[in-house]
């Protein structure tokens, strides 16, 4: 199950912050499904592939990747580097292609938080584990705004906070100060060895996953709602 926040609670805290950190995939672009899609084409020559369920949980949530997967079957004949190789170099393809969509209302929440009556009011910021070229190849394909964004170049991967302080120090608030939208085990986890208060974003894939956090929300949709209430105050 789910633990599920209540939106009341998530109001005053949106309203007390000074800033929101965004997790990408699975938050803001509907790419997990091509993540597994391109780890399944590099796996193929090695007669594997990763059915949805497992994905959703031992990869995007968990994060335990292919080390995990050759971990828990107990594969013997699989080339790490070139199947790394393999499917990086596919899924760069979808997202030069323009293939990888972002969901319902993210052009529009990131052209909402980046007007300046809303930079008075809270900054923002993307904090991914994926490269930052990659966010802003997928943003731009979709003509939405490229914000402030730290990629996971040369940091710890979450679970490990290093991405969400160092967006926070970007923005020069502190991470008891900031709401980080997550939707996976991993991000969760690295809010709140940062420091930070957590907000999981439920989607199609991690709804009946067991990830705990304070609050939850229902896609990105709410947040406009969120932003339609301090408009209206």
């Amino acid at each position: 199950m789910v633990n599920n926040g209540e939106t009341g609670n998530l109001a005053e805290a949106w309203n007390k912050c000074g800033a929101v950190l965004f997790d990408f995939d699975g938050v803001l672009a509907d790419s997990e499904p091509f993540f597994r899609k391109s780890w399944n084409a590099a796996l193929k020559p090695y007669g594997h592939s990763i059915p949805p369920e497992d994905y959703w949980l031992y990869w995007s949530s968990l994060g335990e990747g292919l080390e995990g997967e050759i971990r828990r079957h107990e594969l013997k004949n699989i080339d790490v580097d070139q199947a790394a190789s393999s499917q990086r170099k596919i899924y760069e393809g979808y997202c030069r292609r323009g293939d990888i969509p972002l969901f319902p209302q993210v052009p529009e929440l990131l052209a909402r938080l980046s007007s300046e009556e809303e930079k008075l009011t809270r900054s923002f910021c993307i904090a991914s584990n994926t490269p930052s070229w990659i966010v802003k190849e997928i943003l731009q394909h979709s003509h939405a705004n490229v914000p402030s964004l730290v990629g996971g170049e040369g940091l710890r991967k979450k679970p490990a906070p290093d991405i969400f302080l160092l967006a926070a120090s970007k923005l020069g608030v502190l991470p008891s100060d900031t709401l980080v939208f997550e939707d996976s085990w991993k991000g969760i986890r690295a809010a709140a060895e940062g420091g930070f208060q957590s907000v999981l974003v439920l989607n199609d894939l991690n709804r009946g996953l067991d990830i705990k956090s304070k609050y939850s929300i229902n896609g990105i949709g709410t947040i406009l709602a969120l932003l339609d209430t301090t408009d209206r105050n």
